[in-house]
């Protein structure tokens, strides 16, 4: 297909289409004259993926470098999905100093529902970030067991999904895999949280429809 057809295919402007090309986020299409080029679902395929990345995940340009980069070489999965990983989750919020107390905390809450994960992981900061600012805002501490209590169900959830991975699949499919489980599932989850939430509110408190004035 042409350029005008991968557009309309995939939905992707051509004005961006021809921006991922310079940065070598989508890669050639097959050269059929100086100023001709044809694409195919492979192209379909990464535009879609880089669509979800950039609309849902609001992921920048220099992560999907990275991400793209670590499809095309040889790492093994595990290093794969480290990479996904990191691309998607947001920077830590700088650290005034005193993270320490959360830092310790989240270590030991993690050690204790059992994961083994990479020392310089982004979330590890990103979730000491996030304790703290519960502290601030509650003048104490989350309780290590409520911490725990929400690490098993997303121990549960994450289990499922990377369950559900092909391991047979090209690296460029897992990787669409990997994507959809932590962006499209993500967001997918808040959304049925906040659902669920106005739910139960109801349940407990009662609907407007069911209130007097």
């Amino acid at each position: 297909m042409r350029l005008s057809e991968l557009e309309q295919t995939s939905g992707v402007p051509a004005a961006t289409i021809k921006y991922y090309l310079r940065e070598g986020l989508l890669h050639p299409g097959r050269a059929v004259s100086a100023r001709l080029a044809e694409y195919d679902e492979s192209h379909v395929r990464r535009l879609r993926l880089l669509r979800v990345l950039r609309e849902v995940g609001d992921v920048p340009v220099s992560r999907l470098q990275l991400l793209v980069r670590a499809v095309e070489d040889e790492r093994p999965v595990q290093a794969l999905l480290g990479v996904t990983a990191d691309a998607l989750a947001p920077a830590p919020p700088p650290d005034d100093g005193d993270r320490g107390p959360s830092r310790e905390l989240a270590v030991r809450v993690l050690a204790g529902l059992g994961w083994v994960l990479r020392p310089d992981t982004p979330d590890l900061e990103n979730l000491a970030a996030t304790l703290e600012s519960y502290e601030r805002l509650n003048g104490r501490p989350l309780a290590p067991e409520v911490i725990t209590e929400y690490g098993e169900v997303a121990d549960r959830l994450a289990r499922h999904e990377i369950a559900a991975l092909d391991p047979t699949a090209g690296r460029a499919e897992l990787l669409t895999q990997m994507v959809v489980g932590q962006v499209l599932f993500g967001h997918l989850l808040t959304v049925l949280r906040r659902l669920a939430e106005e739910h139960h509110s109801g349940e407990r408190f009662g609907r407007p429809e069911e209130q007097t004035p």
